[in-house]
């Protein structure tokens, strides 16, 4: 079966739409339609649902997804091979990224990348951590930005150690006023933002008896911000999350500081292309000289 039935296959699981899938590979819907029958038909089983709300993989469909798309990873890495013995440098790498990641480091990192390698296409996804380990299971990405510990599936590099900050409405004093205790914050109403919301927090929760307030379910940290320049609550924010992020509300450290780590994590065991190998490069030198200015 030919490499672009695979490329199609794959392009449909990550649009959901037939034809969404179809205009970016640049063929016309009815000859993806034919490519993925006879995709189905060669392999003996249907591997995608089609009604007029999009399009969904079957349950066969999304067990052989990884499998496919790692076929691809080998290929852009055979092609990328190719290209460095020509003398040129291609490829593709796909990033997952977390909020506070994306607003502070991203743009150096792909300006700088870009300058130096403007043949290789850079694919950002913006999501949480447990979307981001999915998403390298899936070889959707070829690495992506965690927090520390993660699964043993993961081979990490560490970027930082990042500190957690109580932010407090403009009104509000701790009992001795300089930092933060737990029981100041079993007398607050905690929001977290649910993407931001990794194994080193739920631990410190858990540790300490602090309840999440189960009214505000917020994704992203900045509505969360909001939130708690509204006077509704406190939060729990990591401080690359705050840097460059004016507002009403007050910023206090937390008793005996805690911390969360952030690495770049690629899945283990899976060999990494040459653009890949280029980019983690380039992030551990643009976070290293980001960390010396801050």
């Amino acid at each position: 079966m030919s490499l672009s039935a695979y490329e199609l296959f794959s392009a449909i699981a990550e649009y959901g739409n037939m034809t969404k899938a179809a205009e970016s590979m640049h063929i016309t819907p009815s000859a993806a339609s034919h490519a993925i029958s006879a995709l189905e038909k060669s392999f003996g089983f249907p591997l995608l649902y089609r009604d007029r709300n999009g399009t969904t993989l079957t349950k066969d469909g999304e067990c052989l997804l990884p499998q496919i798309r790692a076929i691809l990873s080998q290929e852009a890495c055979l092609q990328e091979r190719v290209s460095q013995i020509k003398g040129m440098e291609k490829g593709t790498v796909g990033i997952g990224v977390i909020d506070s990641v994306c607003r502070n480091w991203l743009p150096g990192i792909l300006r700088s990348f870009q300058e130096k390698y403007p043949n290789i296409e850079v694919r950002i996804y913006q999501e949480g951590y447990h979307a981001i380990e999915q998403m390298l299971l899936d070889n959707t990405i070829d690495m992506g930005f965690l927090s520390l510990p993660t699964a043993d599936k993961f081979t990490t590099v560490t970027l930082a150690h990042d500190r957690l900050l109580c932010v407090t409405p403009m009104d509000y004093e701790p009992l001795n006023g300089s930092y933060v205790t737990v029981e100041d914050l079993r007398t607050l109403t905690l929001i977290l933002a649910q993407r931001g919301y990794d194994r080193i927090m739920r631990e410190f929760l858990e540790a300490n008896q602090l309840v999440l307030d189960p009214r505000y379910v917020i994704n992203l940290d900045h509505s969360v911000l909001a939130m708690v320049e509204s006077g509704i609550g406190c939060s729990i924010l990591p401080e690359l999350v705050l840097q460059n992020c004016e507002g009403h509300y007050r910023v206090y450290p937390i008793e005996n500081n805690i911390y969360r780590t952030i690495a770049l994590a690629t899945l283990r065991g899976r060999s990494l292309s040459l653009a890949g190998e280029k980019m983690i490069q380039e992030i551990r030198t643009n976070v290293e000289r980001y960390l010396k200015r801050s």
